[in-house]
């Protein structure tokens, strides 16, 4: 498996974990780039480091639970994973969501691009 796919699941496998582990939500931090751009699918843009940062401890804060599985399509410049994730939102009601994210890498395997859609 090449790095960029052992990234990207390594992305969902600390974002089980991300809630309830400040180390895991760290380690989230760290794959991306310092000029990387991050676009949630609720339309915010974060691109700047501080701004990735607050972006994926908001997120974690409002998501108290959760529960990925991703399938990742490769290709030359660009990889998109089909995601599903069932959670707990702080108030402890549970949803369900699918979506897709793109992801690009820099020359260094860090994550310079995230974009996150669900499908409604």
């Amino acid at each position: 498996m090449n790095q960029k796919l052992e990234i990207i699941e390594h992305y969902f496998k600390l974002s089980d974990l991300a809630s309830s582990d400040h180390q895991a939500l760290n380690g989230i931090i760290n794959l991306f780039s310092n000029d990387a751009v991050v676009e949630g699918a609720n339309g915010v843009v974060a691109n700047n480091p501080t701004k990735i940062a607050s972006f994926f401890e908001k997120f974690f804060e409002d998501n108290q639970e959760l529960r990925h599985l991703c399938h990742i399509s490769p290709n030359s410049d660009e990889y998109k994973t089909e995601w599903v994730v069932a959670g707990r939102k702080k108030d402890g009601k549970l949803f369900a969501l699918h979506g897709f994210d793109r992801y690009k890498f820099n020359q260094q395997n860090k994550i310079s691009f995230l974009k996150v859609e669900t499908i409604k």
